[in-house]
Parts: structure tokens; C-alpha cells; sequence
């Protein structure tokens, strides 16, 4: 297995525990804060995507951040359903990306410093890790799961 292919092994592995903390969650209770920063489960799906779309189909692809949005709070027309469509839209759009460039050393640009792939996947990595962790804590303190 190749370098980026670890990678996106342990992004993917961190993105399946996301979506599983808001699985079986009520519309509500994904909604609900347990911590006075408003952080939920819904709204971290919904930074997440953009997350997804910032790192990989903008600074790396060079296209323009479409999915997603910064903040945690989540529209409520905006349905489960569709958080977690558009999330899993958004990692098979960065995987793609990932896929065809290939080389964890090809350049990506940020703020003018030039970078490599490798440093955007790892930041993904890292957010997606931070955010997985919040979403235990909200998810344990909701009804108490536990648990990758």
C-alpha cells in the first residue's frame, strides 16, 4: 500500500466514526448542544463537508469551496439525510482528487507558501480527528454511546 493510500485509509477510517456518531440520532438531538460553544453533532457533519471541500477540491484542486458550510449550526430545513449525503459526497470528491493526482509529494499553493499533498491530507486528517473527538463527547453526553 502506498503512502496516500495510508492516508486516505486513516481519513476514511476517521470519517466512518463521524457519520456513526450521528447515526440513529433524532433530528433534534443531532441539533442539541451539550457544551456552551453550541458545538453538535449535526453542525460538526456540516463543517466537515466543508472541511472536505476547502482542503481538497480548493487548495489542492484549485476549484472554489462549494460544500458544506464553516459553521455549526445547521439550517433546520436541512435534513440528516442530507448531511450525511453531501458529507459522503464531499470524501468521494476528495478521494478522487487524492486518486488522481497520486503523488503525496505533487504541489498544492495556500495562502502564496507551496505545499504538497501530503500536508493538505494531513490537515483534513487533523481536523477530521479533532471534530471526531468533540462528536464522541456530544454523542456520550446525548444518551450515552459510547465507542468507535
Amino acid at each position: 500500500m502506498t503512502e496516500l493510500e495510508q492516508l486516505v485509509e486513516t481519513l476514511d477510517g476517521l470519517r466512518a466514526g463521524v457519520l456513526k456518531k450521528l447515526a440513529g440520532l433524532s433530528e433534534a438531538d443531532a441539533r442539541r448542544s451539550t457544551v456552551e460553544s453550541g458545538t453538535n453533532v449535526a453542525g460538526l457533519i456540516q463543517h466537515l463537508t466543508f472541511v472536505e471541500s476547502l482542503w481538497i477540491e480548493e487548495v489542492v484542486a484549485g476549484g472554489k469551496a462549494s460544500r458544506g458550510k464553516r459553521s455549526m449550526q445547521v439550517d433546520p430545513d436541512v435534513s440528516l439525510t442530507t448531511l450525511r449525503a453531501e458529507y459522503k459526497a464531499a470524501c468521494a470528491a476528495s478521494n478522487d482528487i487524492i486518486a488522481k493526482l497520486g503523488d503525496p509529494e505533487c504541489p498544492v499553493t495556500r495562502n502564496g507558501k507551496t505545499h504538497n499533498l501530503r500536508w493538505a491530507v494531513l490537515a483534513v486528517i487533523g481536523e477530521t480527528s479533532r471534530h471526531a473527538g468533540h462528536a464522541d463527547i456530544i454523542r456520550e453526553q446525548l444518551d450515552g454511546t459510547t465507542g468507535r
